[in-house]
């Protein structure tokens, strides 16, 4: 078992931002030797930088709500600037997407741009992914008014993992980016969650603080990270800030709202948070995931937004003819040197990855 743990944690190079052992456990758990034999073949190609794949995403991204109660001033769903219309996803959208993904994907994010418990039926989703053997993780800003019975009902469908956003220690940091949120309801909500989680005897879902150190809040990490583990988190975890894909005035944001304590990658308190700067490899996102928006329609990533950054539809092509479509070549074609993009995509504009094809895509 070792063994295979070493050589799964070599193929999945996850981002910084991810968790290495929520993977870990993820493909431990949830491999067939279909899906097995995927990651393998995908991780090759990823390698090889194939434009054209065999491999099929192996991480499904489903947005149940790209509403949100809250208005962060760095989210384009809180800025009201998502450039989609705002919608909870159809039941029969969700499940023909797992449906399709399902034969080779190992889990299912139910979150992206917008707030999944807001969605009425969002724990017989996360029962239906697992009926369907993935795994599954959500994420939540926990600022809602939750009933006793919907706190059994998120223990009871086998959530794995669960993120709470909570970038603060005080109603005054925490409210400064959450913005219409109240800590002291976030606070009593995940204590609930914890103290029913074991009254319940589950094991599951585990649960993660996740703080994004910015200039006004980044000297309450310490605080912030003591009282998750007198409430008793599982995790504490600091990820890097965020900026807008399509914001034009980058450097008053960053001016504005990035930290000014972390050197080489480490907060203040000597946490680990992943740097903004250009990745050497691949773009990883149009090799291993599958973005779906509330209207069927995917997305190349989790990072960019809007119907102009469309990439397919699942609802009316089959998953292998949308995921060797025109945009996703033309995309991955940008990583490799010999590289011809046959259509302009908003990949051309990214900065995340280091492109090395000499082309560009035609207008």
């Amino acid at each position: 078992m070792n063994f295979v743990s070493r050589v799964v944690e070599r193929l999945v190079r996850v981002p910084t931002y991810a968790r290495r052992s929520e993977a870990l456990h993820v493909i431990l758990a949830h491999s067939t030797p279909r899906r097995l034999f995927n990651l393998l073949l995908v991780e090759l190609e990823f390698r090889l930088r194939r434009t054209r794949v065999r491999g099929r995403p192996y991480v499904l991204v489903v947005d149940p709500a790209n509403v949100c109660n809250l208005r962060c001033p760095l989210c384009p769903t809180g800025l009201l600037q998502g450039g989609r219309r705002a919608e909870l996803i159809p039941w029969d959208i969700y499940t023909r997407t797992v449906d399709l993904a399902a034969p080779w994907a190992y889990k299912v994010n139910l979150f992206n741009w917008g707030e999944p418990l807001l969605h009425p039926q969002i724990f017989d989703m996360i029962r239906y992914a697992r009926s369907k053997g993935l795994g599954t993780t959500m994420s939540t800003n926990l600022s809602i008014n939750i009933p006793d019975e919907r706190i059994d009902n998120l223990i009871d469908s086998g959530l794995e993992f669960l993120c709470v956003s909570i970038d603060g220690a005080t109603q005054d940091t925490y409210s400064r980016y959450r913005r219409k949120g109240k800590l002291d309801l976030v606070l009593a909500n995940l204590r609930r969650i914890v103290r029913r989680r074991k009254e319940l005897g589950s094991r599951t879902p585990t649960i993660e603080w996740q703080f994004i150190p910015m200039k006004h809040n980044e000297h309450e990490e310490a605080v912030a990270r003591q009282l998750a583990e007198e409430i008793g988190t599982d995790r504490f975890r600091c990820i890097p800030v965020g900026l807008p894909f399509e914001a034009t005035n980058r450097q008053d944001l960053e001016a504005e709202w990035f930290p000014v304590t972390i050197h080489n990658g480490k907060t203040a308190t000597g946490d680990s948070v992943s740097s903004n700067e250009q990745a050497e490899s691949a773009c990883y996102f149009l090799y291993r995931y599958l973005v779906v928006n509330p209207d069927g329609r995917t997305s190349p990533c989790c990072v960019v937004y809007g119907e102009k950054a469309d990439f397919g539809d699942i609802t009316t092509e089959p998953l292998g003819r949308v995921w060797n479509n025109t945009n996703y070549v033309s995309a991955r074609s940008h990583y490799r040197r010999d590289g011809r993009p046959e259509t302009v995509t908003v990949c051309d504009r990214c900065d995340l990855f280091r492109k090395r094809s000499a082309h560009r895509g035609r207008s």
